[in-house]
């Protein structure tokens, strides 16, 4: 059976001709972000939030730098963020602002576009501004005290009294007027402050005052006004530790070991029996036994340098007998020993601190303190801090064990004491600190 031209033609013109139908037009590529500074310039930061300053690293006056890691969206939105080098108590705060921010649209070809920037965020304490008294050293780092949250529009003035050490660090800090929650937010901000040397020798204490104004609409201030500087060491301090009595020189006295005597000649008589001597110290009292032991008032503020008016040793009285257990003049008899006395425990100038027996007197330095950032997690423990005292009495740490939040406040407290020392040669000590909640103590000791 034949086909007709007609119809051969018809069927050729309807069918389909290959790679029309059935072909799609290719879909475009996903455009890869490009990198700001090197592909396009940085797109300009149009919507800024400041990151969140931490409220325990604003108590440890911590500071540092995030540097995060963005993808900006074709829209100028973040769209993704992370951090390429961390501080860790400022990832989370830089995060979350860096979430918030908006740049202006970058283009390629008239096209918008993704971007990759990187971005430096600096957490940087400003400096409280303040009036102070002449006198008063200069403030070097420091916070503000914090509005307490739920204040609400108020006014409150707290007055705290501040002790300084010689190296302007914050030793002691008191609430003398003020009412909760204001204090408490005087006394964190206080922990921060750190000041320049103070002049001429010993501490400073002084006043510090400060004003809230809180208002509905964003009235709040803070007010700060150091005044009355008052020495801690001056001359009337250095007289509140009277110098020890005067050992008199007490004629010879027998020993009150029992000696042999010389026997009397063939024919002589008999040397008389002497008297009972009254009751009497026979030896110079040890140099522990006659330094006097400073009222508690004086243990805390360090009179004089902190230095005790005891001398170090007592001579021998004229016509003082050697310590033998022999008279002077009389023959020898058998050696007997002599037992020096034990050596007393030294005395703290600094409050919260025990010396054992063989330790020499802590003359200055930083009590024991627990970190603010330890109290708010509740951590508590011991630490265990090795250190070294050179001729100088200044302390050098070797070693610190113990729980890591707390072992930057011991070591610190540690390496700020300077002990009383009369010998050239290095002196091996230890000391345990215990953080317990806000109380906090230390026991030093020789190594063993």
């Amino acid at each position: 059976m034949s086909l007709c031209p007609a119809v051969l033609l018809a069927a050729l013109l309807l069918a389909p001709r290959p790679g029309s139908a059935q072909e799609t037009p290719p879909k475009p590529e996903s455009a890869a972000p490009k990198v700001a500074g090197v592909d396009v310039p940085a797109p300009k930061r149009v919507k800024s939030v400041p990151p969140h300053y931490p409220p325990e690293a604003q108590a440890l006056g911590m500071r540092g730098i995030v540097i995060l890691e963005l993808v900006v969206g074709p829209d100028g939105k973040v769209v993704s963020a992370r951090v390429t080098r961390s501080v860790p108590p400022f990832d989370e705060p830089a995060l979350s602002a860096a979430r918030e921010w908006e740049y202006a649209v970058t283009k390629v070809d008239g096209k918008p576009v993704s971007v990759v920037l990187t971005v430096p965020i600096e957490f940087k304490m400003k400096l409280p501004e303040m009036s102070r008294d002449e006198g008063i050293p200069e403030l070097r780092q420091g916070v503000v005290p914090a509005l307490p949250a739920g204040a609400g529009p108020d006014t409150a003035t707290v007055i705290a009294e501040v002790s300084l050490d010689p190296d302007g660090h914050v030793a002691e800090a008191r609430i003398k007027s003020g009412e909760s929650p204001w204090a408490e937010s005087v006394i964190q901000a206080l922990r921060t402050w750190r000041f320049s040397p103070v002049e001429g020798q010993g501490g400073l204490s002084f006043d510090v005052k400060v004003e809230f104004t809180s208002g509905s609409k964003g009235g709040s201030r803070v007010d700060l006004r150091l005044s009355s500087p008052r020495r801690i060491d001056g001359p009337a301090a250095a007289e509140a530790v009277p110098p020890p009595p005067a050992v008199p020189a007490a004629p010879p006295a027998p020993s009150a070991v029992a000696t042999p005597r010389p026997s009397p000649a063939p024919g002589s008589a008999p040397p008389p029996t002497p008297a009972a001597p009254s009751p009497a110290p026979t030896t110079a009292p040890s140099p522990a036994a006659i330094r006097p032991t400073p009222p508690p008032e004086e243990l805390i503020r360090n009179p004089a340098g902190g230095k005790p008016a005891a001398p170090e040793a007592v001579p021998p009285a004229a016509g003082t007998p050697p310590a033998t257990g022999t008279p002077a003049g009389a023959p020898p008899g058998p050696a007997v020993p002599v037992t020096p006395a034990p050596a007393g425990p030294g005395i703290s100038a600094v409050r919260d601190v025990t010396l054992a027996p063989g330790v020499p007197d802590l003359m200055k330095g930083r009590r024991p303190v627990a970190p603010p950032l330890a109290r708010m997690q509740g951590v508590s423990g011991t630490v265990d801090v090795r250190f070294a005292v050179d001729a100088a009495g200044s302390a050098t740490v070797r070693e610190v064990t113990g729980p890591d939040p707390l072992k930057e406040a011991a070591r610190q407290t540690v390496a700020s004491w300077t002990f009383r020392r009369t010998t050239p040669e290095r002196l091996f000590l230890a000391a345990t600190l215990t953080y317990k909640g806000d109380a906090a103590s230390a026991a030093v000791r020789a190594q063993e």
